[in-house]
């Protein structure tokens, strides 16, 4: 049974499908992060002619999948880069609402890295942005491939991958001031910055924390489904960290969900040598392990319907918080 058959059924049913569609599923998850990640694009670099290539990639993943262009019939959202002479490109895939309406809900992830080494004394120059963000980009287009199989939403969904967010979340800015729907009517955006290759976990945390009035309605809807909400002091300090901050400064609910260290049944996992992020470092390798990666995106997928379904009353009740400085 492959997904196209699956039409209709929600995420959290997945771990009930015979195992060779989710094998399936879990190989083109792997596939998109194995080649945003490659040494081929180079760290996917602001300007490059490799980030270029990433953008094709998810536009034709979107395409695939179904997805809708914007009404230029272009899935790229061209725009400049302060001191860049090539211009930079959100890509954008919707689904529209099952019936007219101005209300949206945007997905977000960033593609961008931070390209290649200019000292020539690494042995390895290539930030190849694994977990940061090419990992976040396959859950995203994975995402939207769940959604593409349910029937027509209540409001209309807004893909994004968004470009040049390591050098100043210029990609989020730019959609917020030009969206594809109403900026006064997006519901909230779920940003994937990082995710889950650490294996099964049982906890999770949201960034922000301060700022917003929403948290305890994740915690609900995440309670469901057996997770635990801990978080950890540090994330306060994230406030105008991630293209969240792009939404939550304009008064758009927005938030970030990690996985934490506790294992399912108890007990605290051992780091993992991932290797750092903004490093050559940041590429796949044995550590990896993609055990949690269904779990983790059944959790996104579960908290969107939540919104979908329960639209108003969630506010940012302090976006100075989140402007940069």
């Amino acid at each position: 049974m492959h997904y196209a058959v699956k039409k209709c059924l929600p995420l959290l049913v997945l771990a009930l499908i015979p195992s060779l569609s989710f094998a399936q599923w879990l190989d083109d998850f792997k596939a998109h992060t194995a080649y945003l990640a490659s040494d081929a694009l180079k760290g996917r670099g602001t300007g490059s002619a490799e980030i270029k290539l990433a953008a094709a990639y998810i536009a034709e993943q979107f395409r695939q999948i179904g997805l809708q262009p914007q009404a230029d019939g272009s899935y790229y959202q061209w725009f400049h880069v302060p001191d860049y002479t090539e211009k930079e490109a959100n890509v954008i895939g919707i689904i529209p609402a099952a019936q007219p309406t101005d209300r949206s809900m945007v997905f977000t992830a960033h593609y961008d890295a931070l390209g290649t080494s200019e000292s020539g004394g690494e042995e390895d120059g290539i930030y190849n942005g694994a977990r940061d963000n090419a990992v976040g980009v396959a859950a995203l287009i994975e995402l939207a491939r769940q959604f593409m199989e349910e029937e027509g939403p209540r409001q209309h969904l807004v893909f994004i991958a968004t470009a040049a967010e390591e050098i100043g979340t210029h990609g989020s800015r730019f959609y917020v001031e030009n969206p594809v729907f109403p900026r006064d009517e997006i519901t909230l955006c779920i940003n994937i910055d990082g995710f889950n290759i650490s294996g099964p976990r049982a906890d999770y945390f949201v960034m922000p924390r301060q700022g917003v009035d929403f948290l305890d309605e994740i915690q609900s809807v995440a309670a469901t489904l057996g997770w635990v909400y801990n978080p950890p002091d540090w994330i306060d300090g994230m406030n105008t960290n991630f293209d969240t901050a792009s939404f939550l400064a304009k008064g758009i609910p927005a938030f970030t969900l990690w996985t934490g260290a506790q294992l399912i049944g108890g007990g605290q996992a051992e780091p993992i040598p991932f290797g750092r992020i903004h490093s050559p470092e940041d590429e796949i390798n044995e550590h990896w392990n993609w055990e949690g990666v269904e779990a983790h995106l059944r959790l996104y997928k579960r908290i969107a319907d939540y919104f979908l379904e329960r639209p108003n009353g969630i506010t940012v009740t302090d976006p100075q918080l989140f402007v940069h400085e």
